[in-house]
């Protein structure tokens, strides 16, 4: 009885779509690819660079021997104060992460035209706790990129 409960279970998952974050099917053709970082945050290359590498999908050591080029026109992260405490102390912060890439072929033709996203998170920052807010932020800002390559990836997927 167990058996059957937890077969039709799964068959239940499956057929309303679920999948477990960060699982994405990448297409086939999608192999030797270099990652050009124009400008931004190059630890986003870093990612990357494993979550290609997890998916078994080559990573060209130069731009003359890849076949696609991954094309990170811009990646960073700012903040923005969104509410202001007592003493006139920033209490609340929004942590964005913005992103701008293209997927290209080696000769220059684009394959995923130029997109733009980006990840928000909110940092409340405890006066009594500075140096402790420093690190949420930056813990934030790491998962924050590990998001961001979540998503390129999720957009690389819909090619077809």
């Amino acid at each position: 009885m167990r058996k059957i409960l937890i077969f039709f279970a799964s068959i239940l998952l499956v057929a309303c779509g679920f999948h477990l974050r960060g699982s994405v099917d990448l297409p086939k053709w999608l192999d030797n690819v270099f990652i050009i970082n124009q400008g931004g945050d190059r630890e986003l290359t870093h990612t990357l660079e494993k979550y290609f590498d997890a998916y078994k999908i080559t990573i060209s050591p130069s731009a003359e021997q890849a076949t696609y080029w991954l094309v990170i026109k811009g990646a960073g992260h700012e903040q923005q104060i969104t509410s202001i405490g007592s003493g006139s102390n920033p209490r609340q912060y929004e942590l964005i992460y913005f992103v701008d890439f293209q997927l290209q072929t080696s000769k220059g033709k684009p394959i995923k035209p130029l997109s733009h996203f980006t990840v928000t998170r909110q940092l409340t920052v405890n006066n009594d706790r500075i140096l402790g807010s420093d690190e949420e932020a930056n813990l934030l800002i790491s998962e924050m990129r590990r998001d961001a390559a979540i998503q390129i990836l999720n957009r690389l997927s819909s090619i077809k």
